[in-house]
């Protein structure tokens, strides 16, 4: 049992970084970006892992409000899941995944083809630039 508890908080732990790596980013990238940034806590609950309080960030500037909201630690062929919503009517505007070493922003673009799921837009890798693009059509 202690090696099965001693493997799921290094999981947590892990993901906690990974999604605290992401979070400091978006919002140092908000930030030069013209944006106020607020830090909050969501409490999760996963199978694995148990409980515990992911970070997360809202985004304001002007009447524009976002929020980056940890969805999930895991997901078949992610390892990590978070949305990018435009509040308060909860749209989702984008997902990140972390799959192969690092964060990809899926967003459709105004005009784009329609697709089922956000997944299937075809993804970029996360940066300042991407997260820009993303924000600035928002505010359109």
């Amino acid at each position: 049992m202690a090696t099965t508890d001693a493997r799921s908080e290094t999981v947590k732990a892990d993901w906690l970084a990974r999604l605290g790596s992401l979070v400091d980013d978006v919002q140092a990238w908000a930030g030069e970006l013209g944006w106020d940034t607020r830090r909050t806590d969501k409490r999760m609950e996963d199978a694995e892992v148990g409980s515990y309080d992911a970070p997360a960030l809202r985004l304001q500037r002007d009447f524009t409000r976002v929020l980056l909201e940890p969805i999930a630690r895991s997901a078949p062929g992610a390892e990590g899941i978070v949305d990018l919503y435009l509040t308060p009517a909860y749209d989702d505007i984008a997902s990140l995944y972390h799959y192969d070493g690092q964060w990809h922003l899926h967003y459709r673009h105004a005009g784009s083809s329609a697709v089922a799921t956000i997944r299937e837009v075809r993804s970029k890798p996360l940066s300042k630039r991407t997260l820009r693009e993303v924000l600035e059509e928002m505010l359109t």
